[in-house]
């Protein structure tokens, strides 16, 4: 499989809602760093629960394009939840067998990670959050 191969088969496993098929392509100790919670996600079972949850609440994950240097890559994605819509930004590091080890998530706009975040953090363990404008 060519460097990026193990990575464009997880993401198009995941956009497919695949998560058995994704998680075929990341490497037994990842670590996922996600913004729903702010504690890593450590080893190929906790994703999977990650990927997973994730997959059960938005509507759709769609991976658009893919910027690489050498074992670092970044995917940039559009997320649908809703009404909203999502600017996605994965950070990836790719190891020596082109497996997904780690993933630092970013996304866009805050009103929008915030909406995905209530529902998803629950799930995780986590406490979801409330956006409170200042006035």
């Amino acid at each position: 499989m060519s460097s990026v191969g193990h990575l464009e088969a997880f993401l198009g496993s995941m956009g497919n809602g695949d998560v058995e098929g994704a998680i075929e392509h990341v490497a037994d100790n990842i670590t996922l760093r996600s913004p729903i919670v702010p504690t890593p996600f450590e080893g190929k079972m906790d994703v999977a629960n990650v990927l997973s949850q994730l997959l059960d609440t938005v509507d759709a994950f769609e991976p658009k394009m893919l910027l690489r240097d050498g074992a670092n890559v970044v995917a940039t994605l559009t997320i649908i939840f809703g009404d909203h819509v999502i600017d996605a930004f994965d950070h990836i590091h790719l190891n020596d067998d082109g497996l997904v080890e780690s993933m630092t998530v970013a996304w866009r706009p805050l009103p929008a990670v915030v909406a995905v975040q209530q529902q998803l953090a629950p799930k995780l363990g986590g406490q979801a959050m409330q956006l409170v404008p200042l006035d």
